[in-house]
Protein backbone atom coordinates (compact mmCIF):
# COMPACT_ATOMS: atom_id res chain seq x y z
CA UNK A 1 0.00 0.00 0.00
CA UNK A 2 1.35 3.11 -0.99
CA UNK A 3 0.59 6.06 1.43
CA UNK A 4 0.72 9.85 0.11
CA UNK A 5 1.66 12.24 2.82
CA UNK A 6 -0.24 15.41 1.27
CA UNK A 7 2.96 16.63 0.25
CA UNK A 8 2.69 14.48 -2.69
CA UNK A 9 5.28 12.31 -1.42
CA UNK A 10 4.67 8.72 -1.35
CA UNK A 11 5.80 6.28 1.15
CA UNK A 12 5.75 2.80 -0.01
CA UNK A 13 7.46 1.63 3.24
CA UNK A 14 6.64 1.48 6.37
CA UNK A 15 7.09 5.18 8.17
CA UNK A 16 9.11 6.12 11.40
CA UNK A 17 8.37 9.38 12.46
CA UNK A 18 10.90 10.59 14.88
CA UNK A 19 10.75 14.03 16.87
CA UNK A 20 14.70 15.25 17.58
CA UNK A 21 15.60 19.13 17.86
CA UNK A 22 19.38 18.38 17.72
CA UNK A 23 21.06 18.27 14.85
CA UNK A 24 23.54 15.97 15.77
CA UNK A 25 21.17 13.15 17.18
CA UNK A 26 19.38 13.49 13.48
CA UNK A 27 21.75 12.69 12.00
CA UNK A 28 22.90 9.44 13.27
CA UNK A 29 19.80 8.43 13.69
CA UNK A 30 19.29 8.78 9.83
CA UNK A 31 23.14 7.18 9.46
CA UNK A 32 21.49 4.39 11.72
CA UNK A 33 18.22 4.07 9.57
CA UNK A 34 20.72 3.71 6.26
CA UNK A 35 21.54 -0.26 7.81
CA UNK A 36 17.52 -0.49 7.44
CA UNK A 37 16.21 0.35 4.01
CA UNK A 38 12.78 -1.31 3.93
CA UNK A 39 11.71 1.36 6.52
CA UNK A 40 11.52 5.05 6.18
CA UNK A 41 12.96 7.79 8.54
CA UNK A 42 10.73 10.79 8.22
CA UNK A 43 12.16 13.42 11.09
CA UNK A 44 10.08 16.31 12.84
CA UNK A 45 12.32 18.79 14.88
CA UNK A 46 9.17 20.28 16.90
CA UNK A 47 5.91 19.12 18.54
CA UNK A 48 4.14 21.72 16.25
CA UNK A 49 5.86 19.94 13.11
CA UNK A 50 5.42 16.52 14.58
CA UNK A 51 1.66 17.19 14.58
CA UNK A 52 1.59 19.39 11.80
CA UNK A 53 3.11 15.68 9.68
CA UNK A 54 1.72 13.02 11.94
CA UNK A 55 -2.04 12.51 10.28
CA UNK A 56 -0.82 12.67 7.04
CA UNK A 57 1.80 9.66 7.34
CA UNK A 58 0.59 6.82 8.87
CA UNK A 59 3.43 6.16 10.72
CA UNK A 60 4.42 2.41 12.11
CA UNK A 61 6.65 3.72 15.09
CA UNK A 62 7.42 6.99 16.88
CA UNK A 63 10.52 8.01 18.22
CA UNK A 64 10.17 10.90 20.74
CA UNK A 65 12.78 13.01 21.87
CA UNK A 66 11.64 14.23 25.62
CA UNK A 67 13.28 17.29 25.54
CA UNK A 68 12.09 19.58 22.45
CA UNK A 69 11.86 23.11 22.03
CA UNK A 70 8.57 23.54 22.41
CA UNK A 71 7.24 20.79 24.67
CA UNK A 72 7.95 17.64 26.84
CA UNK A 73 8.04 14.16 24.55
CA UNK A 74 4.91 12.64 27.06
CA UNK A 75 2.68 15.44 26.39
CA UNK A 76 3.55 15.66 22.45
CA UNK A 77 2.54 11.60 22.66
CA UNK A 78 -0.62 12.51 24.32
CA UNK A 79 -1.53 14.54 21.36
CA UNK A 80 -0.61 12.27 19.14
CA UNK A 81 -2.57 9.26 20.65
CA UNK A 82 -5.41 11.85 19.27
CA UNK A 83 -4.79 11.27 16.37
CA UNK A 84 -6.38 8.50 14.55
CA UNK A 85 -2.87 7.49 12.15
CA UNK A 86 -1.18 7.73 15.57
CA UNK A 87 -3.94 6.22 18.46
CA UNK A 88 -2.09 2.34 19.06
CA UNK A 89 1.37 3.45 17.34
CA UNK A 90 4.40 1.90 19.25
CA UNK A 91 6.21 5.11 20.74
CA UNK A 92 9.61 4.79 22.35
CA UNK A 93 11.21 7.61 24.42
CA UNK A 94 14.88 8.64 23.25
CA UNK A 95 16.32 10.88 26.01
CA UNK A 96 19.59 11.36 27.73
CA UNK A 97 17.47 11.18 31.12
CA UNK A 98 17.73 8.14 31.71
CA UNK A 99 16.02 8.25 34.88
CA UNK A 100 12.55 9.30 32.96
CA UNK A 101 9.81 6.67 34.08
CA UNK A 102 7.65 6.09 31.47
CA UNK A 103 5.19 4.08 33.19
CA UNK A 104 1.44 5.54 32.43
CA UNK A 105 2.70 7.46 29.75
CA UNK A 106 2.42 5.35 26.58
CA UNK A 107 5.75 4.72 25.59
CA UNK A 108 6.41 1.05 25.88
CA UNK A 109 10.32 1.65 25.64
CA UNK A 110 13.39 4.16 26.85
CA UNK A 111 16.37 4.40 24.74
CA UNK A 112 18.87 6.26 26.36
CA UNK A 113 21.17 8.83 24.82
CA UNK A 114 23.70 7.84 23.84
CA UNK A 115 22.22 5.38 21.95
CA UNK A 116 23.99 1.94 21.13
CA UNK A 117 22.90 1.75 18.30
CA UNK A 118 23.30 -2.29 18.19
CA UNK A 119 20.52 -2.77 20.96
CA UNK A 120 18.42 0.30 18.77
CA UNK A 121 18.65 -1.89 15.52
CA UNK A 122 17.80 -4.97 17.08
CA UNK A 123 15.04 -2.91 19.06
CA UNK A 124 13.77 -1.82 15.75
CA UNK A 125 13.96 -4.87 13.99
CA UNK A 126 11.39 -6.22 17.12
CA UNK A 127 8.74 -2.80 17.24
CA UNK A 128 8.43 -2.79 13.47
CA UNK A 129 7.92 -6.49 13.18
CA UNK A 130 4.90 -5.73 15.83
CA UNK A 131 3.26 -3.30 13.73
CA UNK A 132 3.28 -3.82 10.20
CA UNK A 133 0.79 -2.98 8.10
CA UNK A 134 2.03 -1.46 5.27
CA UNK A 135 2.44 -3.85 2.06
CA UNK A 136 6.38 -4.24 0.33
CA UNK A 137 7.58 -1.61 -1.02
CA UNK A 138 10.02 -1.28 -4.74
CA UNK A 139 13.66 -1.44 -4.16
CA UNK A 140 15.24 1.80 -2.40
CA UNK A 141 17.52 2.90 -5.47
CA UNK A 142 14.27 2.52 -7.54
CA UNK A 143 12.53 5.03 -5.20
CA UNK A 144 15.61 7.23 -5.53
CA UNK A 145 15.61 7.37 -9.06
CA UNK A 146 12.07 8.34 -9.25
CA UNK A 147 11.94 11.00 -6.52
CA UNK A 148 9.29 8.93 -4.48
CA UNK A 149 11.01 9.58 -1.01
CA UNK A 150 10.36 12.12 0.97
CA UNK A 151 12.76 14.52 2.28
CA UNK A 152 15.23 13.30 4.41
CA UNK A 153 16.49 14.59 7.79
CA UNK A 154 19.62 15.60 6.74
CA UNK A 155 17.48 18.08 4.15
CA UNK A 156 15.56 19.02 7.23
CA UNK A 157 18.52 20.62 8.57
CA UNK A 158 20.53 22.32 5.58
Amino acid sequence: MNITDGQGFVHALPVVLYVEDHAVNLLLMRALFERKPDVELICATSGHHARAIAPKLSPSLLLLDLRLPDCHGSDLLRQLRELPSCRTVPAVAVTADSDFDISGTGFVELWSKPLDLHVVLNRLEALMQADSPHGVASPLPERLATGQLSPSCSQLLA
